[in-house]
């Protein structure tokens, strides 16, 4: 069995992505199946998850291609364009949209079309591979041709358990929680540290799904994970739990998600290293973006009165 349906469904997180589900399909379906008339507000709104209400990390791949809505509708308007294949439609945008990942695209194809896509981001890689259910592929295939693989998986599993795509992609929330629960992640904290390395990592990986070294927009991953984990406990403890710029409180899973620990290079140009990395407030992470470490903090105090 791969999900215990009745009990992932009754996880709280879980049951507050189903509920606003019919709300963010409604909302953003019509949007991003007419995506040549899509605003740059409608785009920017739907990478936060106080919009999607579903995917946490979208806005900071995903906004640089706003910059150009003119190539970000071209784009979109191929890749909901079913009378293409898909995996074109999906190594065309990957190709044109700079810096937006599949996670991002997936997502917005599953807004659009709930009953065709599924979304594929790392932690549905994750839990796939956990169970035994990732596909192989061969050598020098395009990512756009492994989601067409990956989506009839998720398409076969959603029908098996008479889901919804959306909520197929919640329970796999509920299958990483319960597999950190039950295993070296015993607290709140150390699925926290455990999500903020996994995102570092993400950034690396290459096509294949292996983690390698190489430059991304000049910017590595120069930890292997565990000693990264090692390394954002021990920023955590130096700090005592706080945010490395403002001093607030982090909270590890809530109530309030902006006070989230998000992990923030400290020169947005270099790279995932030590003495480069500090742990930050979830909103000041959004708010500080590309801004200069010393420049963002000197903008801060401003607005202190400091």
């Amino acid at each position: 069995m791969v999900f215990n349906l009745e009990k992932a469904i009754c996880v709280p997180s879980v049951r507050h992505i189903i509920e606003k589900r019919d709300g963010v399909l409604n909302h953003f379906g019509p949007i991003f199946r007419q995506p040549s008339e899509i605003k740059k507000d409608d785009y920017l709104k739907f990478l936060s998850i106080q919009y999607n209400c579903h995917w946490s990390g979208l806005e900071r791949l995903g906004r640089k291609v706003a910059e150009d809505m003119d190539n970000l509708r071209h784009a979109l308007s191929i890749l909901v364009d079913e009378s293409q294949l898909l995996s074109r439609r999906l190594d065309k945008c990957l190709q044109d949209l700079q810096g937006v990942g599949h996670a991002t695209l997936t997502a917005i194809l599953l807004v659009a079309y709930p009953a065709h896509y599924g979304v594929w981001n790392s932690t549905s890689e994750c839990e796939m591979k956990e169970k035994g259910l990732w596909p192989s592929f061969e050598r020098g295939t395009s990512t756009g041709q492994k989601y067409e693989v990956i989506n009839e998986v998720l398409l076969g599993l959603a029908k098996q358990y008479s889901v919804d795509t959306w909520t197929l992609d919640a329970l796999w929330w509920a299958e990483k929680a319960e597999r950190h629960e039950s295993g070296h992640y015993k607290n709140a904290w150390d699925i926290a540290i455990w999500s903020m390395a996994d995102q570092a990592e993400q950034t690396t990986k290459n096509s294949n799904g292996q983690l390698v070294e190489r430059t991304i927009k000049n910017k590595d991953l120069r930890f292997d994970k565990e000693n990264l984990i090692k390394y954002l406990k021990k920023l955590l403890e130096e700090s005592h739990h706080r945010c490395a710029i403002t001093g607030l409180e982090l909270q590890p899973k809530g109530p309030d998600p902006q006070l989230m620990p998000s992990l923030d290079r400290i020169d947005s140009n270099g790279h995932y290293e030590a003495d480069n990395l500090q742990v930050v407030a979830r909103f000041i992470n959004f708010w500080k973006r590309d801004t200069p470490d010393a420049e963002f903090r000197r903008q801060l105090a401003l607005v202190r009165n400091e």
